[in-house]
């Protein structure tokens, strides 16, 4: 089984340790050694689609790209200037109902 080179490595950032993934096989790596305790729903999504792309049932890009989501949502995902990229919190209040109005049953 090939490494299935993906062309544009993307760099991530865990514990300190800078790492470029170029690759569905490396990025599977990486996924496994992700801590047990921060492993969700985003993470199986990432898991899942690395380990269909290496099944060739998923093509290597579009699990990359599931990689890469994952990568930012996490925070891991180092951006060209070397820091890692952190999505801005969203607000609970958006997801919460208006003062006044009542929660629909």
């Amino acid at each position: 089984m090939g490494t299935m080179k993906t062309g544009v490595p993307l760099k991530v950032m865990l514990d300190g340790h800078a790492q470029e993934i170029d690759s569905v096989s490396e990025a599977a790596d990486f996924l496994q050694r992700w801590p047990v305790e921060r492993r969700g729903h985003v993470y199986r999504s990432a898991l899942n689609a690395c380990s269909a792309a290496i099944a060739a049932q998923m093509s290597a890009s579009d699990a990359i790209k599931v990689f890469t989501g994952f990568a930012r949502v996490s925070g891991v995902l180092v951006s060209e200037g070397g820091t890692p990229m952190m999505l801005e919190a969203r607000s609970v209040q958006s997801r919460m109902p208006k003062l006044g109005r009542t929660v629909p049953k």
